[in-house]
């Protein structure tokens, strides 16, 4: 229904810039016009991509962080998402000390690779036994990602 709504201002914005009726019939500088033509196009502009676009962005940004529908850990471990973040989340300290020495040889040194294949290596350490035997591309390629010491 609000599409509806948006799109009318959509072609409402489009006859103001177009044919300029109110400049016509009154005295009205054709600049208000085309500005109030212009906020509507902008409106239904930002009303689509909040609409369609962001929220899209948003469910794929989701799904990709640890333990999501789309991540290794999702995809690749028979457990619960709670008990997946429980777990992820479990390891993080150990992990940033671990990384700790890295940083000291090089301050600017990005870590953040190396901590998340920690707290892979020791999540699949703890729930080795809820990997799915389901033999995906994905799956192999993460599991010989965190098994591989390099």
């Amino acid at each position: 229904m609000s599409d509806i709504f948006y799109v009318v201002l959509l072609i409402l914005g489009a006859l103001l810039i177009y044919f300029r009726p109110l400049a016509r019939a009154t005295n009205v500088s054709i600049y208000w016009e085309i500005a109030v033509g212009s906020l509507a196009i902008v409106a239904f502009s930002i009303h689509m991509l909040n609409t369609y676009v962001v929220q899209k962005e948003i469910e794929e940004g989701l799904s990709k962080q640890p333990c999501g529908s789309s991540s290794p850990q999702g995809v690749c471990y028979n457990l619960d998402r709670t008990v997946c973040e429980s777990a992820w989340n479990s390891v993080d300290q150990g992990c940033k000390d671990e990384a700790a020495p890295v940083l000291k040889e090089r301050p600017g040194a990005l870590i953040g690779p190396i901590v998340n294949r920690c707290k892979a290596r020791r999540m699949d350490k703890v729930l080795r036994y809820n990997r799915i035997k389901a033999d995906t591309a994905l799956c192999r390629a993460y599991f010989d990602y965190i098994d591989n010491p390099n």
